[in-house]
């Protein structure tokens, strides 16, 4: 954030963070507010959530919601970003998937057959037409930072993107360095290894402790796999393959598998293969647990955010609150009570769903606590 805030001379930071389901498709393992307090502790000014219908999905979808929220406070001038190749965001490729020419379309079709992920499908479709495209857009962060160039695009979004070279461990990664991956972090803390926090920031170690301390944070995912096995024993495969994105057959392994699977890990493992990768599987029983169908993701999608809910500011926050007062193009909302529309509200309702079932899953639950949470606020 201090980089970006240098580079782009802008007069506040907005933040916009995922819900408790998060983009590879698991529960968090910090609630949002405290992701949110981090957030404000390390320089955002106001931080905006990004609900979980778009949070826990794939890049696409979850970037052209994290751009529509930027977009819709009026404010931003700027969109930054981390990437593994910041030099890696070439025009050329932009432009290639954007119009997705006959032979880039010819080639990712036959990718497809041959059995590949979209995803890996679409950079070797790309590398075919510009080689070096593959490796560039094989690395997570640069998938991520080519969907929000493409949306603000395919939108004609006047924000100008700030790559920012990602620095520490990778995406993936579980080395414990200098610097460790997200990745990392939940696999030592999962593991009882607490030493990690002393490689984090202090304001992030100490939210994290605290959170630890009360019995917040997610540690264990016994409680996950009980809620989601219960589930799916439930579901025959007609119910499976009408949930969001499920699709080629996936319902009959999940299914299947769910029944002789003996934790989350072994149920998701079982179900990886060329085409299906981790992310899609862990975000298909997401979607599942959460009762997302196909209609009403595809709905959402195609209508993007309907509304800025806030999760915390600081000082330069309110002010910035104000002025989109005048220019923000979605309503502003803090509670959940809050929301009345029908969309909003229906959208709301996927959020408190997740939140609750979140909550569920740590060792002390707070069950009502997404309807009456009030936005964190720092003093200045």
């Amino acid at each position: 954030m201090e980089q970006a805030r240098r580079q782009s001379r802008a007069e506040a930071v907005i933040v916009v963070l995922s819900s408790n389901f998060v983009q590879r498709g698991e529960p968090a393992l910090l609630e949002k507010r405290t992701r949110t307090e981090m957030a404000l502790a390390h320089g955002a000014d106001l931080v905006i959530e990004l609900p979980v219908l778009f949070s826990c999905h794939n890049a696409g979808v979850f970037s052209a919601g994290a751009v529509d929220i930027l977009a819709a406070t009026g404010v931003v001038t700027h969109i930054s970003f981390g990437m593994e190749d910041p030099g890696g965001a070439d025009k050329a490729i932009l432009d290639i998937l954007l119009h997705e020419p006959d032979p880039f379309k010819a080639n990712l079709a036959e990718n497809m057959k041959k059995g590949f992920s979209y995803a890996e499908s679409r950079s070797l479709a790309a590398e075919s037409l510009y080689p070096g495209a593959h490796d560039i857009l094989s690395k997570p962060n640069n998938t991520l930072a080519f969907s929000y160039l493409l949306r603000i695009r395919e939108k004609n979004y006047g924000i100008e993107p700030l790559p920012i070279q990602r620095i520490g461990g990778a995406y993936h990664s579980i080395e414990t360095g200098i610097l460790p991956s997200a990745t990392a972090i939940r696999r030592e803390l999962r593991k009882r290894r607490f030493g990690i926090l002393e490689k984090l920031p202090p304001e992030s170690s100490l939210l994290i402790e605290r959170d630890i301390s009360d019995g917040r944070c997610l540690l264990s995912d016994v409680f996950y796999w009980r809620i989601m096995r219960s589930v799916l024993l439930r579901l025959d495969v007609e119910e499976i393959r009408t949930f969001a994105e499920i699709s080629e057959g996936i319902e009959h392994k999940i299914l299947e598998n769910a029944k002789r699977a003996s934790s989350i890990e072994d149920l998701v493992s079982s179900c990886i293969s060329r085409r299906y990768t981790r992310g899609r599987i862990q975000r298909h029983l997401v979607h599942i647990l959460l009762g997302l169908r196909h209609t009403k993701n595809r709905e959402a999608q195609r209508k993007g955010p309907p509304y800025l809910r806030i999760l915390g500011m600081n000082g330069t926050g309110k002010k910035l609150l104000r002025k989109m007062k005048e220019t923000a193009r979605l309503p502003v909302y803090f509670r959940h009570k809050d929301f009345r529309e029908s969309r909003e509200k229906t959208l709301a309702d996927l959020e408190y769903r997740a939140c609750g079932i979140w909550e569920n899953l740590v060792d002390s639950p707070q069950p009502d606590r997404e309807r009456v949470m009030p936005p964190v606020i720092v003093d200045p």
